[in-house]
């Protein structure tokens, strides 16, 4: 999707990883071949290509070349020493590995984590690299510090040396001089003879993500389509489905396409309580995903959205989603979704356990169902099968009950069922002697009991104004149906003498896990690829207006809603005109995500939009995260699009889950994104999520530590740089932003090194 622009270094200017070999490359391959200190005969193009790396940082008559780690102080404090000699000048050639323009191809083919375990050393004529002590002793020799190796080889001298050299470095002195470039030489090389490594633990980056694999076997991994879609979202192919009910989290990786499971059903307990712990239940799906090797998206199915802070009589307890109204159960569960992303180091959504049977119950897998308008592909010769209409979804058990609408197979996001008071109603303590007998139980009364509890809660559902316009049936699902045709021909009679109507028809639902697990991957498929539609619109609003989505005023709003609007009134439009707006703006959406959108925005379930309705969608899409936490490639991706144009630079964070730097960095990465949201938009991932997230940072931005900034303008990267570095970090954006002249950053942070001229000039004063 984004292109990595060409940038100056002091180094090297190196190809992409698979790019053609450059000219010096071949030479150095054709040499090996001819003999270990063969050397190739040099064309004119060579002297040409020659001059052109000249231009580029690299000396033209150079003998050595040190592969150094410019992101380790410990490595900088050593090259800084080395040509603090004021010799060697032109004739050792420091090229630094942690640039991501770095090539191993065009430096004999020495990878970063090869160069990372011990010290190399090229030789001009292309012979074979030196490494380790003979390494040192030939670049040593060269800057004039070849006494530092013979002296180092006397024991007492080299542990005593090794030990300031790792003070020097852990403290970050600067030194200069002969001293103290000997002193630094014979650390480094009494580290080396007895084996010792420069430790870059303290210092404001961590390493790790170039040898970060993901397991060959793993399953999920996500195919990088290399450009942003400007149609529909088609989703993920398979999805790992989990339902989590009765102290238990059961999964299996589900086919959405055709609904067939593609793993078995595999499960981890819970302890007690645990459910509506997000913290344990994310573990669990954690040790799940990794037992299947799975690398995808996750849909998991809970009883309700986790509240940590909310008491009801003293003691803590979870707000099922159906007792929160709309806005409230989205951003809930937005909450939960995320809590869970970070827990499971994966893309979660999640569903409740109604919505999952709901989903799992219509058995709708495949092409039809998710292009055309669903009603039309149900079997009308299986009435128990049906969705069609509006239909009610009940899970329950004596701790609670739960409940979903659906209108023709697309779930009703804007059911309100405030007014049953479901959650405080269900556990009143005149139920208490009403709870779910056993399957062997033959008491009639207490069947009784238990179908009057269940039909004074549907009633109360019914008389909600979201379920007014009538409900076609109920289907029962989980463990309520489990023993369903014990009770349920009891509560047409119940209803009509407790509630005082007679409750819609009852249809038998699935019992079992795996209807929860199928169900949850459903809907999870549906809310995967609605949420990518969705920041298309997004996306497309804030390019019809002309100014980044996250920017967009609300009198812009109004007037792109005054646009397509007047059919009602001059404050609200009907639904048709709100589709026909976003069809408007280049976005298509299949029939069920139209209807989703609208329940998104309806949430009245008035059939018009009003402005104030339509502005608080927005926001809601837009969200409020100053510095964002991405958890795909593809996410990425849709964020450098969405800004396209928008004359706003994506400021990109890649770091690590265990990066401390990263964490002592983000503060001052989130009070950056406020103080430049005009100009600049700030999001974040973790390079070790998963195996996206891996292939993003590792392969296609060349991160070899962590932080790494990346700045893109219209999808080009034109900066990057690694540590945290505040005052580093400060000065790139000023640059990016047009606050400092261009150059301002090269000069102060990549100093060209002094000539030896300069340094001849300098001794003469």
């Amino acid at each position: 999707m984004f292109v990595r622009a060409a940038r100056a270094h002091p180094s090297s200017i190196a190809p992409r990883a698979g790019a053609p070999s450059p000219p010096r490359a071949r030479r150095v391959a054709a040499s090996r071949r001819g003999g270990a200190r063969a050397v190739a005969t040099r064309s004119s193009s060579d002297t040409a290509d020659d001059a052109a790396r000249v231009a580029d940082g690299e000396p033209a008559n150079w003998k050595y070349t040190y592969l150094y780690d410019g992101a380790c102080p410990v490595c900088q404090t050593l090259k800084s020493a080395l040509e603090g000699t004021g010799k060697g000048e032109g004739r050792v050639w420091y090229v630094d590995i942690s640039d991501p323009a770095y090539d191993a191809n065009a430096h004999q083919g020495v990878t970063f984590a090869e160069a990372m375990d011990t010290i190399h050393v090229l030789k001009r004529d292309g012979s074979e690299p030196l490494r380790g002590l003979p390494a040192i002793e030939a670049l040593f020799s060269e800057v004039g510090l070849g006494w530092a190796v013979r002296l180092a080889t006397m024991p007492a001298i080299g542990l005593a040396a090794s030990v300031i050299y790792k003070l020097i470095s852990s403290n970050r002195l600067k030194i200069g001089g002969a001293m103290g470039a000997g002193m630094m030489a014979l650390g480094r090389v009494g580290m080396e003879i007895r084996g010792e490594k420069a430790s870059c633990a303290e210092g404001d980056e961590c390493r790790g993500i170039a040898t970060l694999e993901v397991d060959k076997d793993s399953q999920g991994v996500e195919e990088d389509s290399g450009m942003f879609e400007s149609v529909y979202s088609e989703g993920p192919r398979a999805i790992l489905g989990a339902y989590a009910s009765g102290g238990i989290v059961s999964a299996a990786i589900v086919n959405v396409r055709t609904g067939e499971l593609e793993s078995e059903l595999i499960t981890a307990p819970l302890e007690e309580g645990a459910l509506l712990n997000i913290a344990k239940v994310g573990e669990a799906l954690r040790s799940l995903t990794k037992e299947l090797k799975w690398q995808g998206a996750v849909s998991v199915a809970l009883p309700g959205v986790w509240h940590a802070d909310e008491k009801m009589g003293g003691i803590s307890v979870y707000a099922a989603m159906e007792s929160l109204n709309p806005l409230d159960m989205r951003r809930d569960r937005e909450e939960t979704e995320e809590l869970l992303r970070m827990s499971v180091g994966l893309d979660v959504t999640v569903v409740t356990g109604a919505e999952a049977h709901g989903y799992g119950h219509q058995d709708l897998w495949g092409e039809a169902a998710r292009r055309i308008k669903i009603g039309t592909t149900l079997d009308s010769e299986d009435p128990d099968n049906a969705m069609s209409g509006l239909t009610g979804v009940v899970t329950a058990g004596h701790e609670a009950i739960h409940v979903a609408l659906f209108k023709d197979g697309v779930l009703r996001t804007n059911a309100d069922f405030r007014e049953a008071d479901l959650a405080i109603s269900w556990i009143e303590p005149e139920w208490e002697n009403a709870k779910p007998p056993s399957a062997d139980c033959e008491d009639e009364e207490q069947w009784r009991a238990w179908a009057t509890r269940i039909a004074v809660h549907l009633a109360k559902v019914e008389n909600c104004r979201c379920a007014r316009g009538g409900l076609e049936r109920w289907v029962v699902s989980g463990s309520v149906a489990q023993n369903f045709d014990k009770w349920a021909h009891l509560i047409p009679k119940l209803s009509v003498v407790r509630a005082g109507r007679q409750a819609a028809p009852l249809v038998k639902g699935g019992s079992n896990s795996v209807e929860g697990v199928r169900g949850a991957a459903a809907g999870g498929s549906f809310r995967f690829r609605y949420m990518s539609d969705i920041r298309r619109v997004r996306a497309a609003i804030g390019k019809e207006i002309g100014r980044s989505p996250q920017l967009v005023t609300g009198i812009q709003l109004r007037e792109l809603f005054t646009k397509f609007g007047g059919d009602i009134n001059d404050d609200a439009i009907d639904l048709d005109a709100f589709v026909r707006m976003v069809g408007a703006m280049g976005v298509r959406l299949p029939e069920d995500e139209v209807r989703e959108l609208v329940c998104d925005i309806d949430v009245q379930c008035e059939s018009s939009v009003t402005f104030d309705q339509f502005e608080t969608w927005y926001r809601s899409v837009i969200g409020t995260e100053v510095a964002q936490v991405l958890h795909t490639e593809s996410a990425v991706d849709q964020v450098l699009e969405e800004e396209k144009g928008s004359g706003r630079a994506v400021v990109l964070q890649v770091g690590f889950t265990s990066c401390m730097p990263c964490k002592k960095f983000l503060p001052h990465f989130e009070q950056s994104a406020r103080d430049n949201k005009e100009n600049c938009r700030y999001v974040r991932i973790y390079g070790n999520e998963n195996a996206s997230t891996i292939h993003l940072a590792r392969d296609r931005l060349a991160v070899k530590s962590t932080p790494s900034f990346f700045i893109f303008k219209d999808g080009v990267v034109t900066h990057m740089h690694s540590g945290s570095n505040p005052e580093k970090f400060d000065d790139a954006i000023a640059e990016q932003i047009g606050v400092l002249p261009r150059g301002t950053f090269a000069a102060k942070w990549n100093p060209p090194v002094p000539s030896e001229a300069t340094l001849t000039s300098k001794e003469t004063a």
